[in-house]
């Protein structure tokens, strides 16, 4: 990205074009892969810049994608009992989602790819405790006036399912929680944002 000039005062005030929500981009805005597929390292408009093996997950439900972080933190005090350091162990970082669509791919993510097969025009799902795959993960993103915005998941393992409400009034699926684990950098998660203060390069 360009360099932003000191003597450019534009980017040191409010804008509103800073402010956004979110949404998927139509057509497709969740994909997963096997783990060490080439993952994209930019913001990513269209879904034809995937790598093939990406895999489209569907429709998300309306309670959308949400990600949090926890930490735990080690507090060290004084003998008077004040605050001198505090550090942070055991930072663990996350998602949760539902997949609307129930499609093998989807399954797959929530059951285990070995535990899902779709032949002959039926699907079957084992239930087991050998349900925790790990896949890579790229969200396709739309901030206002159309700023892309791509996330990318190296390493995301299935980690809990929730509760499946089987009724005529709620959405036939259950939500996911899928952890991040560190890849080969350190790192959980990447974020490829447009930016409205610096021009591409």
């Amino acid at each position: 990205m360009a360099e932003v000039s000191n003597a450019n005062n534009s980017n040191n005030s409010n804008n509103s074009n800073n402010v956004s929500a979110g949404k998927g981009v139509k057509g497709g805005y969740i994909f997963s892969a096997p783990v060490g597929t080439t993952l994209p390292a930019k913001v990513i408009k269209n879904k034809s810049e995937l790598d093939p093996a990406f895999k489209c997950l569907g429709f998300i439900s309306e309670d959308g994608y949400v990600e949090s972080v926890s930490e735990d933190s080690n507090d060290t005090v004084d003998m008077n009992g004040d605050l001198m350091d505090s550090s942070n162990s055991n930072r663990v970082e996350s998602a949760q989602l539902t997949f609307a669509e129930i499609k093998a791919e989807t399954l797959m993510r929530q059951y285990g790819d070995g535990n899902v097969t779709d032949k002959g025009g039926l699907i079957t799902v084992k239930h087991n405790s050998d349900s925790h795959p790990t896949f890579a993960y790229v969200l396709l993103l739309l901030l206002k006036n159309g700023r892309a915005w791509t996330k990318v998941v190296p390493r995301g393992q299935s980690s809990e399912l929730d509760d499946l409400t089987i009724a005529s009034s709620e959405l036939c699926q259950r939500a996911l929680t899928m952890k991040y684990l560190t890849d080969g950098d350190g790192n959980t998660c990447y974020d490829y944002i447009e930016s409205t203060e610096t021009a591409a390069s």
